[in-house]
């Protein structure tokens, strides 16, 4: 069936642009990519146009890919990135390509979802990845989890949803970050852990007070007091996913401390 499309219908560029023309029509349009609006041609650009089209119910298009490219473009030499609430692993096993370009930068992703980090084990682990099957938070210990049909809405007792199905439950060990033999001489955060953002960031403290951490991603957090927090270290605020000015609304926060000099 590809070979047929391939000969009949790619290869065939006036049947194709004809086709595609009467199907989606042959104007310019605004759409959405990859967090930003560009104008496309629905025939001339259909690529393009197909993939906003498919980005709208694609989260990793609409909303993680964006953030992963900004990311990217903040790493350096000495750094070391956190992977904190890694799931299986893609902003993970993507960061750590660089590995290849930066010999002496460091990943390291945190999942306490069992059978999740089993997973980010094998994606991570053979890329020099070092991969901790616990939570982050402010206290060492031990913390309540509540599953969900994805686990991407894996989260703790107390932050359950709608998303959530009550009866499992799976109790998962925690560390302090400030516990932890972190390399590197500065770090840069990626964190997506379903409202406990507040209590990892307190088990982080010294790494702040220190100046360690460069750069943090929150995604979708709503408790306002972590913002009271970052300000005391003196971050500057942006929206992630377009690196727009932050306002008291953004909720996918990109937290950068101002480059010295």
């Amino acid at each position: 069936m590809i070979r047929l499309v391939d000969r009949w219908f790619l290869k065939q560029p006036l049947l194709r642009r004809y086709l595609t023309s009467a199907i989606t029509g042959n104007r310019e349009e605004k759409v959405i990519l990859l967090a930003r609006e560009i104008i496309v041609h629905t025939t001339r650009e259909h690529g393009y146009f197909r993939a906003s089209r498919l980005a709208r119910t694609c989260s990793l298009f609409r909303d993680e890919l964006p953030v992963l490219i900004h990311l990217a473009g903040l790493l350096g030499n000495a750094d070391t990135f956190l992977d904190i609430g890694a799931n299986a692993g893609i902003f993970s096993v993507h960061i750590a390509s660089f590995r290849t370009i930066y010999p002496n930068f460091q990943v390291y992703a945190f999942e306490p979802n069992p059978d999740t980090a089993e997973r980010l084990r094998r994606n991570a682990e053979p890329l020099g990845v070092r991969v901790f099957p616990f939570a982050l938070s402010d206290h060492n210990g031990s913390i309540e989890f509540v599953d969900g049909a994805v686990s991407n809405v894996f989260t703790t007792v107390q932050n359950a949803s709608a998303w959530s199905i009550p009866r499992e439950r799976v109790v998962c060990p925690c560390r302090r970050l400030d516990d932890l033999p972190i390399a590197g001489k500065s770090i840069i955060m990626k964190i997506d852990i379903e409202g406990q953002e507040l209590e990892m960031l307190l088990g982080a403290k010294n790494n702040f007070e220190s100046g360690r951490i460069r750069a943090l991603y929150l995604d979708d957090y709503k408790d306002r007091r972590i913002r009271d927090f970052l300000d005391r270290y003196g971050f500057r605020y942006f929206n992630g996913r377009t690196l727009e000015a932050a306002t008291e609304e953004t909720r996918h926060l990109l937290a950068l401390k101002p480059r010295e000099g």
